[in-house]
Formats: C-alpha cells, structure tokens, sequence
C-alpha cells in the first residue's frame, strides 16, 4: 500500500513538473525575443543576404563613382535600441560628418529607415532577433555602395539570444598610386561591424565569435576596419581581444577625451585598423544612448 502511495505520488510530481516546464517553454516563447530561423541580412532594397563568414557574397553595385575618398570618418555607436527620444537629432548631426557608420542594438524600423534615405545611406542590418514586432541587431551604413558583404551570428550562452556581426567590402580611391577611378583602384576596406557576446564567465565565446573575422582578415589585401561594442567588461575579454587583433596587426583607436562607456573600469566600444592612418578619433559624449559613439577620421598611407 505504502509503494502504491509512493508510486502514485512520483507520477503526481512528474505530471506537475512536467506541466510547469510546458508553461515555462510557453512563457519564454511568448514574452523572450525570437530569432530567425537562419542569419539574416537585410539590404536598402529589401533583399535578404544569407551568406556567413567568413564567405562573401557578391552584392549588384548602382551607385555611379562607387568609392570611399582616400580620406574617410567612420562613426560607431550602441544606438540602444533607439529608446531615447534623442537618438535621431544626433544620428543625423554625427552622419554628416560620417562616411561610414557601424550601429549595434539598432532597431530595424521605418524611423531607421527614413533616416538612411535623407541622409542617402546605403546600409545591411543583420538581425539578431524580433521582438513585439521590431527587428534588433548590427546595422552598417555607408556614403558608398559595398561590392561584398556577409555576417555572423552567435547566441548568448545563457539566453541564447544572439549577437551578430557584418562584413563589408568598399572600392577605395587609390592614394598611394594617385587613383581616383575605382576601376583602377587596386585598394578596397574591410569594415568588420561587431556586437559581442555579453553573458559569459570565459573569453571563450568571445574568441569563437570573432574567428570567423580573423579567417575573413586573412583572406583581405587591403585596409581593415573593426568597431563595435565587443563588451570588453573584464581583463580576460579586453586582453583576448586586443591581444588578437594586435597580433594580427592593427592597432586600437585612442582617445585623449574618452568618454566611452565604461565597466568595471574598462571601456565597451573600440575601433582597430590596420593599413591606414589615423588622422583624427574623437569620443563624443552624449545621453542619446547609454553608450557614447566614436567618430574616427582615417586616410589611406601615402607613398613615402
């Protein structure tokens, strides 16, 4: 009688976890963000890209005089899903100055896209995930069309909400051989747009989620940009990713005012490159995001 009572009380408690699982299972499909099925980019046209790095998919170029000038400002910035009012006034005001823009947490809506078409952006969103109907992720914008593009998604350990990354190639004018044609141009940039993953007690996920990167640098001849928010809130993180990129040649962005976010005592956002000069790197602060962008000048070396 008594393993009878044991037995039927076992099967009570299996029914009711197994119940509180299901809703559990419910409760996070209903209210945590969905990801796409397969990585996502999404073009100013409204084409879905599909390809992962480190391949690069072709990209059909319009834009006559396709070209970054051999002098070019780069803005990167934690847009913070646009939930500050002020997001758009900067925006603009900072995109003026900007040839090239890297935003991660953008929010891909029309305000997103009215504003690529005032200021006549060419842009990739890679989306990480939707949410109550809205797209998230790494947006690109760029004064020049991109010849190639291609992005990456890794999930969050904990959440397994991911966090992307994009790719893209850039006909340049060719300062070193006086070029101004990009059929001539024998130079292209490599802009490398990152949002790290965040919730981890290792580098490890960080490291694996920017390999496809340095395999995709290898790859490239010309100069290379990467910026992004790569959470770089310990010293385990910050030297794996520094250590890595300065191995393989580049150097960090400095700033004499820096007001970049800071955690822990070390600052979230960075901008690396390799094959150009710096001219001129500003942190901008501002209460438009919880982070501060940079706007980075840069030019192509000259011949010495």
């Amino acid at each position: 009688m008594i393993k009878r009572y044991l037995s039927s009380s076992r099967l009570k408690k299996s029914i009711l976890f197994s119940l509180l699982i299901l809703l559990a299972i419910l409760f996070l499909s209903h209210f945590l963000p969905q990801s796409p099925l397969k990585m996502t980019l999404v073009d100013q046209q409204q084409k879905h890209h599909f390809s992962t790095c480190p391949a690069l998919a072709d990209i059909q170029v319009n834009q006559k005089n396709n070209y970054l000038p051999d002098t070019f400002s780069l803005l990167n910035w934690n847009i913070y899903k646009q939930q500050n009012p002020q997001w758009s006034a900067k925006l603009n005001e900072w995109a003026s100055q900007a040839d090239l823009m890297t935003l991660q947490e953008a929010k891909y809506d029309q305000a997103l896209i009215d504003f690529s078409q005032q200021q006549q952006l060419t842009y990739f969103q890679n989306i990480a995930f939707n949410y109550k109907d809205e797209s998230y992720g790494v947006n690109t914008f760029s004064r020049v069309q991109a010849s190639q593009a291609c992005g990456t998604r890794y999930p969050e350990p904990w959440t397994m909400v991911p966090k992307t990354g994009i790719a893209t190639i850039y006909p340049m004018a060719d300062a070193i051989l006086g070029n101004s044609s990009p059929i001539n141009s024998k130079e292209s940039l490599l802009l490398i747009n990152l949002h790290g993953v965040n919730f981890t007690f290792t580098a490890e996920p960080l490291k694996a989620q920017v390999t496809p990167y340095l395999q995709l640098i290898k790859q490239h001849k010309g100069p290379i940009l990467i910026s992004g928010d790569f959470n770089t809130w310990s010293e385990d993180r910050t030297t794996e990713i520094i250590d890595t990129l300065v191995n393989a040649g580049f150097n960090e962005t400095q700033f004499t005012k820096d007001k970049r976010l800071i955690v822990f005592g070390l600052p979230l956002d960075h901008v690396f490159y390799r094959g150009l000069t710096l001219i001129k790197a500003q942190s901008i602060s501002t209460i438009a995001s919880d982070h501060s962008p940079q706007l980075v000048t840069f030019a192509l070396p000259k011949e010495k």
